[in-house]
């Protein structure tokens, strides 16, 4: 897929910490997440609101847009492709089981990024037809899915490195920690996606400062 000059420049983003603002959890509150995420020095963070209803998302999505705009970060909406332009986020993040990533795209502006959800080998191929970048876990268990996808591991994870192209960010995701990350990058992922290690912590702007590339 040929890459326009700003398309270009949002591939060149995802890299490092992506910050998931999750409202599941304890928690409940993605934009106090993304408050912390952006306080910690994360500049690429994606809103995931599974459940809610498309008013709410776009209520808080709109709020989280424009904090992440005045800090200079990349804000991507999970799930909600047709949302992208209401609450001014960069592009979507979709998994297996959401819409197709064609039809994906057609619901956003021109020259919004996408993103695709990859659990194993046999996806790559079909993700990389029209996804801009692609994630791919969980390396490690994690409960913070809508259903148990088990675990990957970095054998894996390096088995994907191979087959997607180096010009494809790859994001690994899925248990990460910061005392994991060392060995995560040693497979030559671009960025590493992580919901509860930042949203459960007691003091989320230290655990984000402690995912920053070390």
């Amino acid at each position: 897929m040929g890459l326009t000059d700003e398309t270009r420049g949002l591939h060149q983003q995802i890299r490092g910490l992506y910050g998931i603002a999750d409202a599941g959890g304890h928690a409940n509150d993605p934009e106090e997440i993304a408050i912390s995420l952006l306080e910690g020095g994360c500049r690429l963070i994606q809103l995931r609101c599974k459940g809610w209803a498309e008013d709410d998302i776009v209520r808080v999505g709109v709020r989280v847009g424009r904090r992440c705009s005045d800090a200079g970060a990349m804000f991507i909406l999970n799930d909600h492709a047709h949302l992208v332009r209401s609450v001014g986020a960069q592009g979507v993040h979709v998994g297996q089981l959401d819409v197709d990533t064609v039809t994906a795209r057609s619901l956003m502006p021109a020259g919004s990024i996408l993103g695709r959800s990859t659990h194993s080998l046999d996806h790559i191929d079909a993700a990389l037809q029209d996804a801009d970048y692609l994630a791919f876990g969980p390396i490690w268990a994690t409960t913070n899915t809508d259903r148990d996808k088990g675990s990957r591991g970095l054998d894996e994870l390096a088995a994907v490195r191979e087959r997607v192209p180096s010009h494809t960010p790859l994001v690994a995701i899925g248990g990460i920690t910061a005392d994991r990350l060392p060995a995560l990058l040693t497979h030559g992922v671009d960025a590493w996606a992580v919901i509860g290690t930042i949203r459960d912590a007691e003091d989320r702007v230290k655990a984000t400062r402690s995912l920053l590339h070390p």
